[in-house]
């Protein structure tokens, strides 16, 4: 068991994302909006202001997908995607991926054995 997570900064991208991994069998992910710490500090302490444009290419928010895949085949599949589709959108900072082996694992809707 694996957890994928994404961060990504262009909308666009997310909901291609999404539609991609339902396609390809995943379709349990769960979506957070996020900030990132350089946009945060620089939208706060105006001496920082400068620093906007080194973080997600001036967004304020990202998107962060995380999603527990059990099988290694899926997750190659998923981060293959991923790759794919940010690589067709040619502009800085579109996002970062990592994966986390996961040790343990329980769904609220399984049943306890």
């Amino acid at each position: 068991m694996y957890l994928l997570v994404a961060v990504v900064n262009n909308d666009d991208l997310l909901n291609d994302i999404i539609t991609g991994w339902l396609d390809i069998g995943i379709t349990a992910a769960t979506v957070l909006e996020s900030t990132d710490s350089v946009q945060l500090i620089s939208e706060t302490i105006p001496i920082f202001a400068g620093f906007r444009s080194l973080s997600s290419g001036g967004m304020r928010h990202n998107k962060t997908i995380f999603s527990a895949i059990d099988d290694k085949k899926l997750l190659d599949l998923a981060v293959e995607f991923l790759k794919k589709t940010c690589s067709e959108i040619d502009e800085p900072g579109k996002g970062i991926y990592f994966t986390i082996p996961l040790l343990d694992f329980w769904k609220a809707d399984s049943k306890i054995t």
